[in-house]
């Protein structure tokens, strides 16, 4: 039987917890929010963080073709963490006889 390929797509989920000193809670809500602004002077640590598990949320089946052209097209604009130089290495694949 050939194996086939498939994407797989998953979400982290953390649970982050600041302390915030404010005049009202929904302002502390609001300055959470600012973490992500892009703007450093937003920026400020958690106070602690918790992994809560990974999500699968979709799938399909590809083609090798489509690997190959995902990865000829791929801009690291698009994200900071992909591998995408490693090609091939990149394909999970699951070992029926381990």
């Amino acid at each position: 039987m050939t194996k086939k390929l498939f994407i797989v797509d998953t979400v982290c989920t953390f649970r982050q917890r600041y302390v915030i000193e404010a005049d009202e809670l929904s302002h502390a809500y609001d300055e959470a929010a600012t973490i992500d602004s892009g703007n450093k002077d937003d920026m400020f640590e958690p106070f602690s963080q918790r992994y809560l598990g990974e999500t699968t949320i979709d799938g399909r089946e590809i083609t090798k073709e489509e690997f190959s052209k995902m990865l000829s097209e791929f801009s690291v604009d698009e994200s900071e963490n992909c591998s995408h130089w490693m090609g091939d290495d990149l394909i999970r694949k699951i070992d029926y006889d381990r």
